[in-house]
């Protein structure tokens, strides 16, 4: 190699270390993105997914696929989620149960901190303390009531152990000092039609799921698990209104990767689900599902919320003494 030679392989090289490695993110994504959904096609979650996958597409310029992996509360598509690439191409819209999930098992199935990046909030809404419509109880103190008349005489379902349906019913009885049988159901669906057919007493369902019958008057809500009332019921009164002090359980869903997601594919995601989000595009989805936006300031503050709930829905377990399977 002569001088000339050297030297301009020389400066090549340094021109290259002077522009650095390339971009995780530099031409991505070049081919279509997998959009896991642990949970049945139809579902909020699902609906908020497809929602959500058409306004990835329009900003990533790649078909975005949504695929259903339901089953065992939400364990088996976030299983497939962890074990995927961190390469911006699989990713996954989870809801809390995800963080219900890890103290429901004596061996959890994952660590939802370790082995996943959370990236934006997209949906939530609080559950509903409701009743069938031929039921005499007009308030919370009216059921709480009838509940201590007759100690175990009650049943309230719930969409399954560990759901988050089954939390939230399952710390009523536990604050008032009341006892009732827990009959737990496939589906947040089924219990509604349990509740609608007299099968059970009262269950406390995600306000969306239970919409269509409260304002048909087939159900009667008594309490929403919110921090504030839905702007979908303003009558109904929440469950700090309710019984105080109450308490607050918020069914939030948000996007997720694999961990170890390059922090400029973290980045470019969460900048387009916020402008999905800014563009209106769930609006018509949240009206038909009673739910409300859910907006991340960061990702580190999505996964902020995601680690507190964690820990506060492990707590709020080991205090009502739900045990692991």
């Amino acid at each position: 190699m002569n001088r000339r030679q050297w030297l301009t392989l020389a400066g090549a090289a340094a021109l290259g270390g002077l522009a650095g490695p390339a971009r995780a993110d530099a031409g991505y994504p070049k081919r279509p993105l997998r959009l896991l959904v642990p949970f049945l096609a139809g579902s909020a979650p699902d609906s908020t997914a497809r929602v959500l996958a058409e306004g990835l597409r329009q900003r990533l310029g790649q078909p975005v696929v949504v695929e259903n992996a339901a089953g065992a509360g939400g364990v088996i598509g976030a299983g497939m989620l962890k074990r995927a690439a961190p390469d911006g191409y699989t990713l996954g819209v989870l809801a809390n149960t995800h963080v219900i999930n890890v103290h429901t098992f004596r061996r959890p199935p994952y660590d939802p901190a370790r082995d996943f990046t959370p990236i934006a909030a997209l949906a939530g809404g609080p559950t509903v303390l409701a009743v069938p419509a031929s039921a005499p109880y007009r308030s919370v103190a009216d059921l709480v009531a009838a509940l201590r008349r007759k100690p175990g005489g009650f049943s309230f379902g719930s969409g399954g152990k560990g759901s988050i349906a089954h939390l939230a019913v399952e710390m009523l009885p536990h604050q008032s000092g009341t006892r009732a049988l827990h009959v737990p159901y496939k589906g947040a669906t089924e219990l509604v039609a349990a509740m609608l057919s007299g099968q059970t007493d009262f269950g406390m369902p995600v306000l969306g799921t239970a919409a269509q019958y409260l304002h048909n008057g087939q159900l009667r809500a008594l309490a929403v698990s919110s921090p504030a009332r839905s702007p979908y019921f303003p009558e109904v009164p929440t469950l700090a209104e309710a019984l105080p002090p109450g308490f607050v359980i918020d069914n939030w869903s948000g996007l997720f990767a694999p961990a170890g997601l390059p922090a400029p594919l973290l980045q470019r995601l969460f900048a387009a689900v916020g402008q999905v989000q800014a563009s209106g595009a769930f609006d018509t989805q949240l009206r038909a599902t009673a739910g409300e936006l859910r907006r991340s300031p960061s990702p580190a503050e999505f996964a902020a919320l995601v680690a507190g709930d964690a820990r506060r829905y492990g707590a709020l377990m080991n205090e009502i003494g739900m045990e692991s399977t």
